[in-house]
């Protein structure tokens, strides 16, 4: 894992109180996890059109935020993913401080470790956010890897990576969302199917 500047990181764990104040999302809050192969970036866009709220992804937040991103490495030491990175907290943070996302939203791969959902928990458990609903994506192994290429052999050492790295941080955010609050869905189905599943659990929810 790589390391950040001591400065960097202290900013990007900076305190909640800050957003106590009044809330900045009382709508819906979903979260979308799975593994990579599992569809859940197309999921999520379907997810918002359903709920009528923009989608907070990943990738958007480190596009956004690259040149902070480039400046808080250590030259000649190997960074970690940009998506497991500590300063996503700060990325969120300023995100949901734009003001546009009231109505709610789906979050697609943030939270991805430990160290997210903590804060994003704590945003709920402080009123700023919503607390957050997850709907799990589940794919098998066996699934992924017909998916991203064939053989396991023949995969790229950065999916099965990629895979390992989910199954270790999906075991982490279990501690801050309690079964009650992930609800399973059978990404082996088809798009569609996948689709329909989670319009049934996002109009059991919240009545929409």
């Amino acid at each position: 894992m790589g390391v950040l500047r001591p400065t960097l990181l202290a900013l990007s764990l900076f305190s909640v109180s800050l957003f106590a104040e009044q809330p900045l999302v009382t709508g819906p809050v979903v979260i979308l996890l799975g593994p990579p192969g599992s569809g859940k970036s197309t999921q999520a866009v379907e997810a918002a059109k359903y709920l009528k709220v923009p989608v907070v992804s990943v990738a958007d937040l480190i596009k956004d935020n690259r040149a902070v991103l480039e400046q808080a490495r250590v030259p000649g030491i190997t960074g970690m993913e940009p998506e497991t990175d500590p300063l996503l907290n700060r990325f969120f943070a300023a995100r949901i401080k734009r003001g546009d996302l009231a109505s709610g939203m789906i979050l697609d791969g943030y939270p991805c470790t430990k160290d997210q959902a903590d804060f994003v928990s704590k945003l709920a458990a402080s009123g700023a956010i919503s607390k957050g609903l997850v709907l799990h994506i589940k794919v098998s192994d066996e699934v992924v890897l017909q998916r991203m290429g064939g053989k396991h052999k023949k995969l790229p050492a950065s999916v099965e990576q990629r895979l390992k790295d989910y199954h270790r941080e999906t075991a982490a955010l279990e501690i801050y969302y309690p079964s009650a609050s992930i609800i399973p869905i059978d990404g082996a189905k088809k798009p569609g199917a996948v689709t329909k599943q989670i319009k049934a659990a996002l109009k059991a929810q919240f009545g929409k």
